[in-house]
């Protein structure tokens, strides 16, 4: 065979291996191609569910936010939270916050439509034991199952786009008050009857069952004979894409409940050392005033939906052997103007409060404890130092939006106002014309001073101990140590008694002390 032959033989073998070369390329351009379609619609999935995640979480703190009486939405939608627990005869004790889009009907009772609620069945309540579904059974929530219709109010959204197309994803909310078997898994208390309120304990962090407190009707009951509690609510959110994706998550929701300090002004130390209270104020102007609701001049500004007129309360509230470091015992026309002391008792109406200085204010640990609380639920944080005092930057509040602001350190609050909670841990130096409506917390080193003439004035309730060294590192003490109120100058400054302010920080701030998601 020549050359020639074995040429024509070969002819062909080029385009072969082309095609062969071709075919490999394209198969692995197709699977490049298929994986990046593969990839793109994982993503895409991902975002979607991650849209609706935080949609969900976007509606709980929408109604955590709603929640606070110092929210901007308060005073021209407050938001009706229930005060019994669910029953089909008991209105709004279930609560729908709902959030449409365009043309959309949200109605989380209607068994069968995308936005039913098939979450609560899966909750326990002693009014509705009917409709419990026990989770992970496999066992849908039915018609059956519904919340009735009685018991629940709607109310709408008030977040930016409701009703729109560019309406966040999550379609409703729900607010419940939570029993001891709410989540049959997971009691609070086996000992305790299962159908009893869940209340907040903010002294010990921690959620306690009302029938092992005392034979009281609710939680605020128990909050109004003394204790530091208050309802816990189950804040349950469901969030849906137009893709489908679906999210529902929980929070379990609690407001710091703390009963205000029993006086216009409280230096703690029960049974402890004396206070010291030098220099004691000599204007003619100055009172300190613990009856509820008392003015120098006119009205004290209004905190809506709550009326002062309570008892009156002791002027300044001390230890047994403080009431004499306090008091001037001279005759005639006291230097220190005891007799501008006035409240509960007669003037000067200066009381051991040693029995009424308990719980959250008995000891160090317990005070600050409690300024922790409020410091991570703080709206403004400043941070000075002990021994350097500095000033923030204005406004520390306002009557018509009430703020808490902590200190971390000596404070300069100067001649500014402000309004809500005042927490500071070092001293608190005060000058000209200062006014606070509110609780003025001074739990550290457990000192203020107030000097120069001006006409500023104290609503509420004004609280100093001292819990720390005064010394670095600034430990914690054993047992509490010497407050100090330094009060110098003329003008009309003063301490005037209010319980409605001095109790305004009870709502101001919900905290979450629960969250989960369901996978339902």
């Amino acid at each position: 065979m020549n050359k020639r032959n074995l040429r024509h033989k070969e002819r062909g073998m080029a385009l072969l291996i082309a095609l062969l070369a071709l075919f490999l390329i394209s198969a692995i351009g197709m699977g490049m191609i298929y994986m990046s379609n593969t990839e793109t619609s994982i993503n895409s999935n991902y975002k979607d569910t991650q849209v609706a995640f935080f949609a969900m979480r976007g509606g709980l703190e929408e109604v955590r936010d709603r929640m606070r009486s110092n929210s901007p939405s308060y005073a021209t939608s407050p938001l009706p939270l229930p005060t019994v627990m669910p029953s089909p005869s008991a209105a709004g004790s279930i609560v729908y916050i709902r959030n449409p889009g365009a043309s959309e009907s949200v109605d989380p009772k209607a068994f069968g439509t995308t936005y039913f609620d098939d979450e609560f069945c899966h909750e326990w309540f002693a009014g509705l034991t009917a409709t419990y579904v026990a989770p992970g059974t496999g066992t849908a929530c039915g018609s059956a199952q519904a919340p009735a219709l009685s018991s629940a109010a709607y109310v709408p959204s008030t977040s930016p786009g409701t009703n729109t197309a560019s309406s966040l994803k999550y379609k409703w909310v729900r607010i419940t008050l939570k029993q001891n078997n709410t989540f049959p898994s997971a009691m609070v208390n086996s000992t305790q009857p299962v159908g009893s309120q869940v209340c907040w304990d903010t002294a010990n962090k921690q959620e306690v069952v009302l029938s092992a407190l005392g034979p009281y009707t609710d939680c605020l009951a128990a909050k109004t004979a003394g204790l530091q509690v208050g309802p816990v609510y189950i804040v349950t959110s469901l969030a849906i894409t137009p893709q489908g994706s679906r999210r529902i998550g929980q929070y379990e929701t609690a407001a710091a409940s703390i009963t205000p300090p029993p006086g216009a002004l409280a230096l703690d130390g029960p049974g402890l050392p004396n206070p010291i209270f030098n220099p004691a104020p000599n204007s003619n102007q100055y009172y300190v005033n613990g009856n509820d609701g008392s003015a120098p001049s006119g009205s004290p500004p209004a905190v809506p939906g709550c009326s002062t007129g309570t008892a009156a309360v002791p002027a300044i509230g001390t230890s047994a052997t403080g009431v004499t470091s306090v008091i001037d015992p001279s005759t005639g026309i006291p230097t220190n103007r005891d007799d501008h002391y006035i409240g509960s008792t007669a003037s000067p109406a200066v009381v051991d409060d040693s029995s009424q200085l308990t719980g959250l204010y008995a000891t160090p640990g317990t005070l600050n404890s409690l300024a922790s609380t409020l410091a991570n639920g703080a709206d403004v944080t400043i941070n000075c130092g002990i021994g350097a005092p500095c000033s923030g930057t204005p406004p520390y509040g306002s009557t018509t939006n009430p703020q808490i602001t902590f200190v971390n350190g000596d404070f300069n609050f100067g001649s500014n106002s402000g309004a809500g909670v005042l927490v500071v841990t070092g001293s608190l130096n005060i000058t000209g014309n200062a006014s606070f409506a509110g609780l003025v917390l001074v739990i550290g080193q457990g000192i203020m001073s107030v000097q120069g003439g001006g006409n500023g004035t104290f609503y509420g309730s004004v609280f100093i101990a001292d819990t720390n060294s005064h010394t670095s590192p600034y430990a914690q003490l054993a047992s509490l140590g010497q407050p100090l109120l330094a009060w110098n100058g003329g003008g009309g400054n003063g301490i005037y008694y209010n319980s409605c302010w001095a109790d305004r920080i009870n709502t101001m701030h919900y905290m979450v002390v629960a969250s989960r998601e369901e996978m339902y």
